[in-house]
Formats: structure tokens, sequence, C-alpha cells
């Protein structure tokens, strides 16, 4: 598997957090890369336009045929399949312009997104025509640059919420950031759902457990228990649940499989 990624400078990573090139060639006959939802939409350019996406404990499958799509109002584990290989390049949003881009979305699942601007189409058909990751990269920044626009106050204060839960690694609760930011729960929980289209409760979960997953990836001999402590849970059936709710499966068989595609985080 190749994976290359990069991640932008001001101004542009106030719209988008990463940038990332996948390639896998499989050796037995169908490629696979898992995908973990972390509460930030992504425009997903799929070079073969070919494949399937699986999502649910029961494994429910979806064809894949586009070009360009993002991922929808599922539930974990996902993964996508394809016969041989698998390219493709993704560039993923900051949480809180969620809402901007993808607020109409009807469908669930992998939702075709090429016909919504013409735009998508024509970085696709160009950034699998380079071959130097910088060039992509490049291209990457002229499309997101010509997606700029001025945040609403909403906006502005749903990114200080993600940039405080972020740099607390999660490890915060809906009632201190309350007092923190000086807003009611209940102000937050709607101003944050609007711009995220997720709950904040949901969010502060998500990344909590994948600070958590970045971490024992770098530090292999920690035990799960320790690391559970350190995270704030002191009950292992509530470290379980919540590790399920992002991940789609309990942590000793997440890091038993540690996938591959986690590893550009480290």
């Amino acid at each position: 598997m190749k994976i290359t990624a990069h991640y932008p400078k001001e101004p542009l990573n106030q719209i988008f957090r990463e940038c990332y090139y996948i390639h896998l060639e499989s050796d037995y006959g169908t490629g696979q890369i898992p995908v973990i939802d972390d509460c930030c939409y992504d425009f997903v350019f799929f070079k073969e336009a070919s494949g399937a996406f699986y999502y649910g404990v029961d494994s429910r499958k979806v064809a894949i045929h586009s070009k360009v799509f993002t991922i929808h109002n599922v539930t974990p584990p996902y993964r996508i399949e394809a016969a041989g290989s698998l390219t493709f390049f993704t560039i993923k949003l900051q949480p809180w312009v969620n809402a901007h881009f993808f607020s109409s979305l009807q469908q669930s699942a992998v939702v075709d997104i090429v016909n919504t601007d013409a735009t998508l189409l024509r970085f696709h058909n160009s950034v699998f025509k380079v071959d130097e990751f910088s060039d992509r990269f490049s291209l990457a920044m002229e499309f997101m640059q010509g997606n700029m626009f001025e945040p609403t106050p909403s906006m502005e204060l749903v990114r200080e919420l993600c940039n405080y839960i972020y740099e607390k690694q999660g490890k915060v609760t809906v009632n201190q950031l309350s007092e923190y930011f000086e807003k009611s729960r209940q102000y937050l929980g709607k101003v944050f759902k609007k711009e995220v289209m997720y709950s904040l409760k949901k969010f502060i979960i998500t990344v909590r457990i994948l600070d958590l997953v970045k971490f024992k990836a770098k530090n292999p001999d920690i035990s799960l228990t320790q690391l559970s402590y350190d995270y704030g849970y002191f009950d292992q059936a509530h470290f379980i649940n919540d590790f399920k709710k992002v991940c789609g499966v309990v942590p000793l068989q997440f890091f038993n499989n540690l996938p591959e595609f986690l590893l550009r985080h480290q």
C-alpha cells in the first residue's frame, strides 16, 4: 500500500485538514481499505470508479461506481473493496465546514457528488494525470482555494469548540465546554449539530477514541487497561462501548488487526 499525506497551511487549513493519496495493489485479487469516521466529511476522488462499500456489523454492501463521492450517515465498521487495485485522492474537510459543503445530502452510505459541481470532475481528471504527490497537492490547494468563503459567526464558534476538543484530546465533557465558552449546553449542542452534522457528544467521543488509537499505534507496549484509564475511562464497559461506536469492533480485535491505513497518522 502506498500512502502519502499533506497538511495545508493558513488560510487553507481553515477549511480542510489534510489531503492524501492511497494506492493499493492486491496480490490476492481484491484490494481493501478500512475507513474510520472521524466526523470530518471528505471529497473522495476514486480513480477506478468501481468497487464496493461495506458498512455496519452485518457488512451491508453498496456498489461504488462514482468518480467523486462522500460517505454519509452510516454505522461502522466500514471498508472499501475493489478487484485488483484501489486508488484514491481524498480531501478531508475541517468539521466546522461540513454543513457548508454537504448539508443538502439526502442519501446515505456512498453519495455520488460528481454532478454537484463541475470543478469536481475537472479535478478528478487532472489529479490522476500527474505522477508527483507535490503536484497533486498543488492541484488540491488550487481546488480548495476556489472554495474559500467567509465563515459565519456560528462556524467561528464551532471552530473554536472543535479546536479546544482536539487540544484536550477529547478528554472533556459538554458541561466543561459550556462553562469554558460561557454558553448553555443546549445552545452549544444546537449550533454544533447545525455546522458539523454530528452531535457534540459524538464528536467528543470520536476525538478521544481516535487520539487513543494513534497513541496506541505509536506505543504498542501500553496495555489497553492503562490506556483506557489515561483517557478517562474508569469503567471498561464504557470504554468498550465508546470504542465500538467509533471503530465498529472491540479494542482487542481492532488492535490485533491495526489497519495500515491508520499508520499515516504516526
